[in-house]
């Protein structure tokens, strides 16, 4: 009965009334880690398992360069940072206004501020001084769905801006001769994506198939790109990662995987 009435009392509300308690509510969106919290009220992209599964999975043990193309909430930044050595140090960028201060704000408020310098730009104009060990990237991967009206959402989901060549190319240009970029994609876009990395002579080293249950189709695929001249086809693995078990749970595997990071593990 109760739940009828609520839904009785929805229906009675107008439109700007709906809008602004979504509002109200997304205002005070927040994400809180083990070491860090993320606010997320300002940028498109919110905390996603899919996100985190890429944070967790990036080795950076020996990386002393690292860049996060795309930094939005400033997540995959401070996950890496909790994990990389001391003298490491994490270049971030972000094109978006909104996210670049948000992700600002979170990595200042974090204790790995030191670790990490984010700025606003383009990632197809940045110039860097040196080339990284590690490159990070949650690309927007949507290119033929049909937008939202949300210009900021379809910004960070939709790739007009940062096609897949022009996001290939400047990994290219910007790693080093035996570093790795990781880079995480719905499995539908995968195909896509080699093809613009074979162009620019990257080549896919190791493969994550996404699975939210094991009996269901993976719809996520994480993996990471070598140089070309560098790949070798002996060391090329293919892993399966089920996040839920049959009883709703997460796997071994996954709790594994986010024990240092989500605060319910």
């Amino acid at each position: 009965m109760n739940l009828f009435i609520a839904g009785l009392f929805l229906c009675l509300l107008n439109r700007d009334t709906i809008r602004a308690l979504s509002q109200a509510i997304s205002a005070m969106s927040s994400f809180k880690f083990k070491q860090f919290e993320i606010q997320q009220d300002a940028c498109a992209m919110k905390v996603s398992l899919d996100a985190c599964l890429l944070g967790a999975l990036c080795h950076v043990d020996q990386a002393k360069q690292i860049l996060d193309i795309g930094a939005g909430t400033g997540l995959l930044s401070l996950m890496l940072a909790q994990r990389c050595t001391m003298d490491a140090h994490i270049q971030a960028i972000e094109l978006d206004t909104a996210a670049f201060k948000q992700a600002a704000e979170n990595i200042k408020n974090s204790p790995f501020s030191n670790k990490i310098h984010i700025e606003q730009g383009d990632i197809k104009l940045y110039k860097s001084p040196h080339l990284f060990d590690v490159i990070i990237c949650n690309p927007p991967f949507f290119s033929q769905q049909l937008k939202g009206q949300d210009t900021q959402r379809n910004l960070a989901r939709h790739n007009d801006g940062l096609s897949f060549s022009d996001l290939t190319q400047r990994m290219k240009a910007l790693l080093q001769p035996k570093g790795k970029a990781w880079v995480l994609l719905p499995t539908s876009e995968l195909e896509r994506f080699q093809q613009a990395a074979d162009t620019h002579h990257l080549s896919i080293q190791d493969q994550w198939l996404v699975f939210s249950r094991s009996h269901k189709p993976a719809k996520i695929c994480i993996f990471t790109l070598v140089h070309t001249d560098h790949y070798d086809d002996a060391l090329m693995q293919s892993h399966r990662l089920t996040v839920y078990d049959d009883n709703n749970v997460y796997t071994d595997t996954f709790s594994q995987l986010l024990a240092d990071y989500y605060l319910k593990l």
